[in-house]
């Protein structure tokens, strides 16, 4: 008789999304094409942003990233979902591609060249959201979940923040066997850290206040996300992404976090894959 053998264990890193992978807000970033298509009401674009250069600043808290995307889920109530996702398709390589941090698409490579699984864990809705990650290469896409019934949006939203983006990271190492403990995770504010708390490596990116102090307490690297190159191959994909950085080491910041410059920090480089 043959007995079937388990699949290995794998790796994974799970990248949060805004201010993340990506400068500022996807939300307020979208907001513009969204609202030149007849989607969102003009009244809504001056509040919006205004409320992405707060967050492109400072971060969010819990409570302001609930209210920023109940906002989104009001704006939308009644809105054709098919409609708004055939219009956010369109927009997400022309307006979020060309705000990806090129240090986080090396970061992204590194790990697929080690046979590392790659996930995008965001609370913007995953209308929002799903294009760019088959832009970056992403294996899955965990966002905030906008309710449709009849085909049109209820306005109701269930947020991928804080406790839910740690349950939504242990859905998917169960769904695809990863290894936690051998895992990686990347976010910018205090709603992450449930999610890096449940990796063995967790960092830092962009860090606001709360997440740095955190960070700081438990000894996880700090990085600073800078180079604005981003996704500026979509014209031509045979772009090469290299595999890791080749320049001197980082440098680092005022806070003590590290600059990426060109080379990955040492803790990733010397963590052995699957």
């Amino acid at each position: 008789m043959v007995v079937a053998q388990p699949r290995p264990w794998r790796i994974a890193a799970f990248f949060d999304v805004d201010r993340t992978l990506v400068r500022g807000s996807s939300m307020v970033a979208l907001a513009g094409p969204l609202c030149r298509a007849g989607l969102l009401p003009r009244r809504a674009l001056l509040g919006t942003a205004v409320r992405g250069l707060q967050f492109s600043t400072r971060g969010f808290d819990e409570a302001e990233v609930q209210r920023a995307v109940d906002r989104i889920g009001i704006a939308v109530r009644g809105m054709d979902a098919a409609q708004l996702r055939r219009v956010a398709d369109r927009a997400i390589p022309r307006v979020l591609g060309p705000r990806v941090y090129a240090e986080a698409l090396q970061l992204i490579a590194w790990h697929h060249a080690r046979g590392h699984l790659v996930f995008l864990v965001s609370a913007s809705p995953h209308e929002l959201i799903d294009g760019l990650g088959g832009i970056v290469g992403a294996d899955g896409v965990v966002a905030s979940e906008a309710e449709v019934v009849a085909g049109r949006y209820t306005g109701t939203v269930a947020l991928c923040h804080g406790a839910a983006k740690l349950e939504a990271v242990r859905h998917l190492a169960a769904a695809h066997r990863v290894d936690l403990e051998s895992s990686f995770a990347y976010g910018d504010g205090a709603g992450d850290i449930p999610m890096l708390l449940a990796v063995g490596h967790p960092t830092a990116v962009n860090a606001d206040r709360r997440l740095r102090a955190t960070a700081t307490r438990h000894g996880w690297p700090q990085l600073r996300f800078r180079a604005r190159d981003g996704l500026s191959w979509l014209d031509d994909p045979g772009w090469p992404v290299t595999s890791g950085w080749t320049a001197g080491p980082p440098r680092r910041g005022e806070a003590g976090e590290v600059l990426l410059t060109g080379e990955l920090p040492a803790e990733a480089a010397s963590t052995p894959a699957y």
